[in-house]
Parts: structure tokens; C-alpha cells; sequence
């Protein structure tokens, strides 16, 4: 795979250093996206138009694909685990309403353990030996129990949850998963009977060693391996924007691994799938046909091309030699829920400068960690939270990498060889990596919202 923008990803040692020891660069927020105030809401006629909008005219699979980042394992899943035997305890107590607990209780009697009086510790010992100490993919741990055609009862994982619920939706169903290079076959293995049965094409796309990024240590050394060569870790999700410029779909619907949905709620994420594609597609189709005519020269094009940016919240300078090339903005439409307090970001509005060195106010994704302290309060204003489903809409073969705000790369801390060290990651997938992107906004219910940070949250899912 080619991968371009190499100005963003092969970073040298010496740039990937002045960034982890320099103080990171803050987005200037300026206040929360709102309903009215760069938030959409839908009312229940509106939202029924689009729905029939789809119904009318529905996309073929190889028009609209799902883009699931699906390489990261379930570390951080059951991590809350370790040095809390309460926790533990309470999960243990509630394994009937977990996929795997009966997996569970099997993998303990295989250790040598009894399911009655325990020790809390062979019991965590049997759970983490089940998923290779964290190390397993997530989307391959079993989040859900669904009936089989014969009405048993089936365990469903988050890979085949996504599976389930996309080929609902298409005839010939197309997904896409990014995945570790060393779990792709097992699966392979595990999603081929599904998506035979279900008539899906099933791709697996992998994060390119160039966009991988140093450590530092401590001591303020880079990581290095046994070699002696810097140690190069997997540069964040905002590496995986080389896999989308290589997907010819016009459309795809992107969505965390482990947001997905569960057989009770189902319908209702299918109808405001349906509804933002529908809209995602005629809003792309009413700037294609600008487009045509602002390069026809038709009288008034150039007028309804710019209300149709300011419309967008894409304005930019007067000047007619850059309408084209605002308009042919990748575009995207984000579903986003009511804030309730969960960690991460939302919608906000930032100040953000051009390429002439204009200013301009756009609405973008903000992650937690990119507030400064003297953002806080900005920060706590927030109404709303992070993407939910995002409907993207590309031309293909453009490249993305010149839309990307380079200044949002994130310094994080990992657990390296022992130590807490510092990563660089490239800006965020859907937040410095889609900066100059051609944003709405789309408030859609909680109930499509179904994350799951933490083996807790499997418990009695529905």
C-alpha cells in the first residue's frame, strides 16, 4: 500500500522527539456545538422523509460500506479488573448475564478450580487466561447471546454483532475492519460462516508500519528493542486515514468496534442508518451538481455554491479560483448523543486558520485530552458527545491527507516494557485527521449509543 501524505507520517526521529518533549499544541475551542448552534435536531416527520428517502431509491453495497476500526485489543476492557477483587467479585456474581459465562465457568473447572467457594483470584485467573491477558481483539470478544435459526441460543461477538446488523440493511453487504496483522486469520476463520451466510464481502485493511510512531522512556531515551533499533508502536487511529483513500465505496458508515448493535435495538440504529445516509447521500448529490455547474460557468452557480458553503459552515475567503476547491471537501455527517457525562469529546466550534492564513470557525471533534486548562470550562459547557455513527462521503482516489490539521497529534502515556513512557499518536481518525472536512452535526437517540469501555458493561446487555 502507498501511503500517502508522507509529510504526516514518516516523521523522523528528531520531529517525533521535539514533539513528545514540547508542550502540545490546544485547538482553539470556542465554544460547544448546541442544539440550533451547529447541532442538528430532526423532528419525527422529518426523520420519516428520509427514511423513505432511502426506501425509494436504496443504495447498493458496493455504494455505502461500514468502516470499523477493529485493530485495538481488549486491554483497557478488562484491566479494571486487576487490583480490585470487588469488581471482580461483582462480575463474577452476574456471569449468567455475560455471552462468555459459561465459557467462564468452564475455563475455571479446566484450571483445576470449583464454581462454588473460589478464590476471587482463580476465578480473574480463569477470565484473563480466556482472553490471552488482554491481549486478545476485542471484536472478537462474545458481547451478546442472539437466537439461532432453530431458536438456540448463539453466542455473537462484536465482529459478527456488526456483521449481523449491517447485512439488514444491503444485498450485498461490504465491510471493512482494520485488524492486528497477527489475529487476521483467526479472523477470517471466525467471520467467514457468518458472512457466507449472510452474502457479505468481509475486508480487512491493516495499519502500514510507516505510520508507526517512537517511545520515550522515562529517562527521557527512546524505547528501543533487542536489536537495538528504536522501538516503532502503532501510531493511533488517525494512522488508519491511508486505508480509507484506498476504499472506492462513494459512502461509508464508520463506527467504533465496540458500539455495536445489539439484536434489541437493532431497528431502531437500522432507521437512523438509513435516515443519515439518505441524507448524507442527497446533500453530496446537491454539491456534485454545484460543482458541474460552477465549472460550466452557469449563471448564479458560483452565488448558490458559496450559501451552500455558508449553509455547511465552510466559508472561506471571496476569492472564486478556491470555490472549487472548498466545495470538494470530503463531507461527513455525525450522529452524536446528549453528553450524560461519559469520558471523551463532542462537537465544538473551532477557530481554525487556511492556508492563506485566514481564520475561519468550523465545527469539528474535540477529544478531552486536546483542552488545555484553560479550556475546562469550555469544556464543561459540552452538550453533546463524541461520533456515534458517522455517514462519510469521498471521492474516490481523493487524497485525505491534505485536510488534516497536523497540529492535533496527541502525546499519551503507555505501559511499555514495564514503564510508563510517551507515544506520539497522529491526530485523532475523526478529529485532527477530518479538521478540513465539510462538517453537520445530527443528534440522534442514546439508545444508539451502546459502548463498552469495560467488561462491566456486558453485564445484562440489551
Amino acid at each position: 500500500m502507498d501511503v500517502r501524505g508522507k509529510w504526516l507520517f514518516a516523521l523522523s526521529n528528531e520531529e517525533s522527539l521535539r514533539r513528545l518533549t514540547s508542550p502540545v499544541p490546544h485547538p482553539d475551542v470556542l465554544r460547544p456545538c448546541t442544539l440550533g448552534d451547529g447541532v442538528e435536531l430532526w423532528s419525527q416527520e422529518a426523520l420519516e422523509q428520509k427514511v423513505d428517502l432511502w426506501a425509494a431509491d436504496p443504495p447498493k453495497g458496493d455504494e455505502c460500506g461500514l468502516f470499523v476500526p477493529a485493530s485495538g485489543a481488549a486491554t483497557r476492557m478488562f484491566s479494571v479488573l486487576r487490583g480490585d477483587p470487588e469488581k471482580g467479585k461483582a462480575l463474577w456474581a452476574k456471569r449468567k448475564q455475560l455471552a462468555f459465562g459459561k465459557e467462564w465457568e468452564e475455563s475455571l473447572v479446566k484450571k483445576g478450580g470449583e464454581l462454588d467457594g473460589a478464590s476471587i483470584e482463580d476465578v480473574l485467573d480463569a477470565l484473563f487466561s480466556m482472553f490471552r491477558n488482554g491481549q486478545f481483539p476485542k471484536g472478537l470478544v462474545p458481547f451478546q447471546v442472539e437466537s439461532a435459526e432453530d431458536g438456540t441460543p448463539k453466542t455473537v461477538s462484536a465482529f459478527q454483532a456488526h456483521v449481523h446488523a449491517w447485512s439488514e440493511l444491503f444485498e450485498e453487504p461490504h465491510l471493512w475492519f482494520t485488524v492486528q496483522p497477527s489475529f487476521q486469520k483467526e479472523i477470517e476463520a471466525h467471520l467467514t460462516p457468518l458472512a457466507v451466510q449472510t452474502a457479505s464481502k468481509v475486508s480487512f485493511g491493516l495499519q502500514h508500519p510507516q505510520t508507526d510512531t517512537p517511545a520515550l522512556s522515562p529517562a527521557g531515551d527512546w524505547v528501543k528493542v533487542e536489536d537495538g533499533s528504536v522501538l516503532k508502536r502503532p501510531g493511533g487511529h488517525g494512522a488508519l486515514l491511508p486505508l480509507l483513500e484506498d476504499i472506492t465505496a462513494p459512502m461509508l458508515v464508520i463506527r467504533n468496534i465496540d458500539n455495536a448493535p445489539s439484536p434489541q435495538r437493532r431497528s431502531l440504529r437500522s432507521m437512523w442508518t438509513r435516515a443519515m445516509v439518505a441524507e448524507a447521500r442527497k446533500w453530496a448529490s446537491e454539491r456534485d451538481d454545484l460543482v458541474q455547474a460552477v465549472k460550466k460557468g452557469e449563471p448564479r452557480a458560483s452565488a448558490m455554491a458559496w450559501d451552500w458553503l455558508k449553509a455547511a459552515h465552510a466559508e472561506c475567503s471571496d476569492s472564486p479560483d478556491r470555490l472549487l476547491e472548498e466545495l470538494q471537501r470530503p463531507l461527513r455527517m455525525v450522529g452524536v448523543v446528549t453528553n450524560e457525562g461519559q469520558p471523551g469529546g463532542g462537537p465544538f466550534w473551532v477557530q481554525v486558520k487556511g492556508e492563506d492564513g485566514s481564520l475561519h470557525v468550523r465545527p469539528q471533534i474535540v477529544e478531552t485530552s486536546e483542552f488545555s486548562q484553560d479550556q475546562q470550562a469550555v469544556l464543561a459547557q459540552a452538550t453533546h458527545f463524541n461520533p456515534v455513527e458517522m455517514v462519510a462521503a469521498l471521492s474516490p482516489g481523493q487524497p485525505l491527507s491534505e485536510f488534516v490539521d497536523e497540529s492535533r497529534y496527541l502525546v499519551v502515556s503507555k505501559s511499555i516494557q514495564g514503564q510508563p513512557c510517551k507515544v506520539l499518536e497522529h491526530p485523532g481518525l475523526w478529529n485532527g485527521a477530518m479538521s478540513g472536512w465539510i462538517t453537520r452535526f445530527v443528534q440522534i437517540p442514546g439508545d444508539c449509543f451502546q459502548p463498552v469501555k469495560t467488561v462491566l458493561d456486558l453485564c445484562g446487555r440489551v
